[in-house]
């Protein structure tokens, strides 16, 4: 496998090498055409951004479907993006071996994910429909001295489209394999009144969407006939059944001032995965052997005991404010920017976790969660510095009930856990870019300093009522209930320096401090172990990138080499103990080498390529457990060694008075673990995969006065089987597959 793998790889990038090479023989007009993010806070090249960023505009996300973070997975080097096992909406997001591998709301995110500016706190529920987005960019490696949150791995944008102010609108409906159907539609509003003159100018933009598939895996009566069994009640598994709708206000008072509001909301009843029952211990479990599937094949018929169920509704609203202040004298050019923000969620799921119908383990969870957050912003212009100075506030609730049957077939109680949280955080940032004046730098280089203070503040509650046995005995040796705080205070810096080579080429260095707060685990199973905070976590990274264009515009290469020091890891522990459940142990120090390449092309007009690979190589320098070092004797989770995509997409115009075009993505994930604990990986280890994903289009159709558009999609074309997570109880593994091949059609009319 290691040999084809290698095979693999040399002939992509030998591909790569090649296309880029085709560039050279091109003598043609055109070329690639810019891309602007809003990465540091005010609109620039993604060229001239010294970060390593990747960044996906409107037209890509509509080539490559990509509606929510789930489709970007094998999009980006060294980033990988999953459901959390079991779930359908728990995001799982890895940057650079950065992740947080449990949805629990008391656990700090990784990876910070942002929608129009506003940090979502929880990766449960990460996978959200996004009604009309306009922009993804994932920024890797640590942020803070511009975002919200300090996060560790890296940031997650999600810009959405503003209102245009004229009318215009989109009616969308698709259909395709295993039942699915899409309608959506989008409708932009004139604009009302005039700026300057009483409130100002009124614009709007609402958007409503529905999506509905049958599960992949079909629920059905046990096969085996075992008298453990009970009546089989699920009837399918992985179904979707979503509705999300987003409305946008803007308002332009006067050609200084404006005032956005947004409302979004996501609303999903879909079914969980499919537990496939992967391995069981002869010796502990025989009554499950006879339900073992293989690891290797995404099993289309289950049979299960519970009525699982996954239900998330999600709605956030935010105000932004702008003031444009004009020039300031010595500050340059200054605006102010705040942004109010309030979300809720409601969360519930019922799993069954042992992939047969016998009542081995089941397990609910019941989360309400709120957050609220506040966000200054001056930002300024002079002609040779850019600055931000910030101020953030976040405040957020959680209580969560966790009720667990481990072996309810031979008349075991259920044991109705509960915790909650209730976290504070204030924080100053801020970030200066500087052109020095001196003529012998001749403009060239730009100094970039940024700093970040936190102070973070979290009380927690942990209860385990009393339960009783099948007998009815009470047993209160399960029984317990606490309380716990603590606070943390962290200063992190930043500093780059860029050097422009050319007009079309720049190196950069960066060294940028992450940092995530410590806290106490809701899944603890004693009191003493609840109340035992772990520390945070601390990231020091250094980077070096290139950032080019070349041939005329036709070749974009960007580059980026990086080691993170990691300190006092917060690793996650799946305790395997008949509680499902994981706590967080400070591991130590690891160091997390790596190198990212993105390759982009037009060799030609009408034809573009795209090629990237990621490189990862991570190591424990300390892991301590029970005061004894095992870096030696643990597994980096999430981190696969190679991550490799490469993508074409060709249009022709002229066909039917429209543009035909086509795209293919192909991308590949090499082996990983999900556990730093050997034994757990032993059925845990996923294979490498490579998926293929494709779209065909027929664009600009006139049709009265407005315009059609024809596609046919498929992703997964080669219906790859691939595990994607494992949930180890030693004794049995219960695994969970990527979706299978999945196609269909779409119309949609623009006018």
């Amino acid at each position: 496998m290691m040999q084809m793998r290698k095979k693999t790889i040399s002939q992509v990038i030998g591909l790569a090498a090649l296309l880029v090479a085709g560039v050279q023989a091109q003598a043609q007009t055109g070329g690639l055409e810019e891309m602007v993010v809003t990465a540091q806070k005010r609109e620039q090249s993604l060229q001239q951004a010294p970060i390593a960023i990747s960044a996906f505009g409107r037209d890509a996300l509509r080539q490559q479907r990509i509606t929510d973070v789930q489709d970007l997975n094998g999009l980006v080097p060294n980033v990988q993006f999953a459901a959390s096992p079991s779930s359908t909406t728990g995001a799982t997001v890895a940057i650079r071996g950065a992740v947080t591998t449990n949805p629990a709301p008391t656990w700090e995110p990784t990876v910070g994910m942002y929608v129009d500016g506003v940090f979502i706190g929880k990766v449960l529920g990460g996978i959200f429909d996004v009604a009309d987005l306009e922009r993804v960019e994932v920024l890797r490696g640590p942020q803070g001295s511009l975002y919200g949150k300090n996060t560790v791995g890296g940031a997650v944008n999600l810009i959405t489209r503003k209102p245009s102010g004229e009318l215009m609108g989109e009616v969308k409906g698709g259909i395709g394999n295993e039942g699915y159907w899409q309608m959506r539609g989008s409708l932009d509003t004139p604009a009302i009144g005039t700026v300057g003159e009483g409130l100002g100018q009124l614009s709007a933009n609402i958007t409503l969407q529905h999506e509905e598939r049958d599960g992949f895996t079909r629920g059905v009566a046990d096969p085996v006939g075992s008298p453990l069994a009970a009546p089989a009640i699920t009837d399918e598994w992985d179904g979707l059944d979503s509705d999300a709708g987003r409305v946008a206000l803007q308002l332009d008072v006067t050609e200084e001032f404006e005032a956005r509001y947004t409302y979004d909301f996501s609303d999903k009843q879909n079914t969980p995965q499919a537990p496939h029952l992967t391995h069981a211990e002869a010796g502990v479990v025989p009554f499950l052997l006879p339900y073992v599937v293989s690891e290797d094949e995404r099993a289309d018929k289950l049979s299960g005991n519970i009525d699982v169920y996954e239900e998330s509704d999600i709605e956030g609203h935010a105000l932004h404010l702008g003031y444009d202040f004009g020039d300031m004298g010595a500050l340059g050019n200054v605006q102010l920017k705040s942004i109010t923000a309030y979300r809720e969620m409601d969360w519930d799921d019922l799993l069954d976790i042992d992939g047969s119908p016998i009542d081995a383990f089941h397990s609910g969870r019941g989360i309400d969660y709120e957050q609220t957050s506040q966000e200054l912003q001056i930002v300024g212009s002079t002609e040779r510095v850019n600055y931000v100075l910030g101020y953030y506030y976040f405040d957020e609730t959680a209580d969560v009930t966790n009720p667990i049957t481990f072996f309810g077939v031979f008349g075991a109680p259920t044991a109705p856990n509960a915790y909650g949280l209730d976290s504070e955080s204030n924080a100053v940032f801020g970030q200066l870019d500087w052109k020095p004046g001196a003529a012998a730098l001749q403009d060239r280089l730009t100094v970039t300093l940024g700093a970040r203070y936190t102070e973070e503040e979290k009380d927690q509650y942990i209860s385990h009522p009393i339960v009783t046995d099948a007998n009815l005995q009470v047993q209160p040796d399960w029984a317990f209930a606490g309380e716990a705080d603590e606070n943390w205070n962290n200063f992190a810096p930043t500093v780059t320096l860029s050097w422009d080579l050319t007009e079309e080429a720049a190196i950069y260095a960066r060294y940028a401090e992450g940092w995530k707060s410590g806290g106490f685990n809701g899944e603890a199973a004693t009191l003493e172990s609840f109340q035992r905070a772990y520390d945070p976590e601390e990231v020091a990274s250094f980077e070096l990138g290139l950032k080019s264009r070349w041939l005329d515009n036709r070749v974009q290469v960007n580059a980026a080499a990086f080691e993170n020091q990691v300190d006092d890891m917060q690793i996650a522990v799946f305790l395997a103990d008949g509680s499902a459940a994981s706590v967080v142990d400070n591991a130590g120090q690891a160091t997390v080498r790596g190198f990212e390449l993105e390759v982009l092309a037009e060799p030609v007009d009408d034809l573009m390529l795209n090629f990237s690979w990621g490189y990862l190589d991570p190591e424990y320098d300390e892991y301590l457990d029970g005061g004894v070092d095992v870096a030696d004797d643990r597994d980096f989770p999430y981190a696969p060694e190679n991550t490799l995509t490469a993508g074409v997409q060709y249009t022709m115009a002229g066909v039917l008075g429209g543009n035909l075009i086509g795209r293919l993505d192909w991308s590949y994930t090499d082996d990983r673990v999900l556990y730093p604990e050997p034994a757990q990986n032993l059925h845990s280890q996923l294979d490498d995969y490579a998926l293929l994903n494709g779209r065909l289009s027929l664009t600009e159709l006139p049709l009265g006065n407005g315009s059609l558009e024809l596609a046919a999609w498929g992703k997964n074309l080669t219906d790859e089987d691939y595990r994607i997570s494992t949930i180890p109880f030693l004794i049995w593994t219960a695994s969970y597959f990527g979706a299978p091949r999945t196609y269909g059609m779409e119309v949609s009319y623009n006018f």
